[in-house]
């Protein structure tokens, strides 16, 4: 009875095929190497490649951030230019009044200087960004293809057995729990590959306009680089380097700034009560008198330079008031945005190590993975096993490498956001 079962198997399967209910079967497709890589192909259908630093550069080429940040340097300079003109010439501008110091001068030029060196290192943050965003989404591309094309595989094995347990349903072998069973684990299969189908078209959308290629005209490079990293020597010292480098130029401004209120030359007088002019107005006391009006005229304008004086010297202690808390207040904020980027990235640091961990654990299960795929070739070439376990067991095992790749990726964006911390914290 069990040979007649299996022939009526066999023959239901034949024809299943035959109608194309089932797709094609891959086990031969196998045959020459059974072992699973870490970068498993996907048939391109002879188009052309898009590698990623050809995506990069295509990104680079119609970035309007980057094109911004270049019209920001060049008018930051040309403002520079005349800036130090009106502080070298203040009467061109109807500021002959005011007397700007030497050492004022040097404080509005040396800031002038960070600030254009700021726009330039805007710049290249904003590149490392940009780089980081297109190797991101044309890895996640190049991952969700490689997971629709499992499921497929996934989807062709599960009609296949879901035809068979139809026929050993219909021979009395099998309950129809098991039909229905199957069935709707198939229809779920097929949502999820429906779903991944729509999310993958959104992503090769935004890629489009990320870098401008069509990717659904091209081919992408499935390799992925791997280089471990890791701190040598102190990670405190290490970390604190980065993240100085990361702000440097704020650090600069502060510490400027911080100079120049701080030198005594540079101080703003103390108002006191005694700096208070007269609130009584000048009175004239002789109405028909011409020389009691002209010590009149002289007394009122001497109470309003006096009063005009006395706000301007108001002013200027004001703003030398709020210059000074102003330049704490930056240099605390600062200090406590260090001490939570440090936290964060030894929180990067620590996810890295564990991905590397994940990483050497995959990479030993698909070298497991491969002596057992050998093992089950040499049962399928001896017909110790059927066709679709075979076939089941390589797809299983290509979820393994698509795994690695996704623990490599995800190891890679780490290992940028600790070395370019702009990355991550200056989204």
């Amino acid at each position: 009875m069990k040979r007649n079962l299996n022939k009526i198997v066999a023959f239901a399967i034949g024809i299943s095929i035959i109608n194309g209910s089932i797709v094609s079967t891959f086990a031969a497709d196998n045959t020459q190497n059974t072992d699973i890589i870490a970068n498993m192909k996907i048939q391109t259908d002879q188009k052309g490649v898009l590698t990623l630093d050809d995506a990069i550069k295509s990104a680079i080429s119609i970035s309007e951030i980057l094109a911004l940040d270049e019209k920001k340097i060049s008018y930051t300079d040309k403002i520079n230019d005349v800036n130090k003109t009106i502080d070298d010439n203040p009467q061109l501008v109807g500021k002959a009044e005011i007397e700007m110091s030497d050492n004022r001068k040097d404080l509005n030029e040396d800031t002038r200087d960070i600030k254009l060196k700021q726009c330039k290192q805007q710049r290249d943050f904003d590149e490392d960004k940009l780089i980081q965003k297109v190797t991101n989404s044309y890895n996640d591309i190049v991952t969700s293809q490689m997971k629709i094309e499992k499921a497929k595989k996934d989807i062709e094995l599960k009609n296949k057995d879901l035809s068979v347990i139809k026929v050993k349903n219909y021979v009395g072998s099998t309950i129809s729990v098991d039909v229905d069973a199957n069935t709707v684990s198939l229809e779920d299969l097929q949502n999820q590959l429906k779903s991944s189908e729509s999310a993958l078209k959104d992503a090769q959308y935004n890629f489009k306009v990320l870098t401008g290629k069509d990717v659904t005209q091209y081919s992408l490079d499935q390799d992925i680089k791997y280089d471990t990293f890791k701190i040598d020597g102190s990670m405190d010292e290490y970390l604190d380097n980065v993240i100085d480098n990361y702000l440097k130029y704020n650090m600069q401004l502060i510490e400027l700034n911080k100079n120049y209120f701080d030198d005594s030359d540079n101080k703003a007088e103390d108002i006191t009560d005694k700096d208070k002019p007269s609130d009584e107005k000048p009175i004239l006391s002789n109405d028909g008198d011409l020389k009691a009006y002209q010590e009149y005229a002289t007394k009122l304008d001497d109470y309003y330079q006096k009063r005009q004086v006395y706000a301007f010297k108001l002013s200027i202690r004001l703003a030398y008031l709020n210059a000074k808390i102003g330049t704490y207040e930056s240099e605390t904020n600062l200090d406590e945005a260090k001490k939570q980027f440090k936290e964060q990235l030894r929180n990067f640091y620590t996810m890295l190590t564990n991905t590397q961990d994940n990483i050497d654990l995959l990479k030993k299960n698909i070298e497991l993975n491969n002596k057992q795929l050998r093992i089950f070739k040499v049962k399928y070439d001896a017909e110790l096993i059927t066709k679709t376990d075979y076939d089941h067991q390589v797809v299983n095992s290509e979820e393994l490498n698509i795994q690695l790749r996704s623990a490599i990726d995800r190891y890679n964006t780490l290992k940028e956001e600790i070395q370019k911390p702009w990355i991550a914290f200056s989204k």
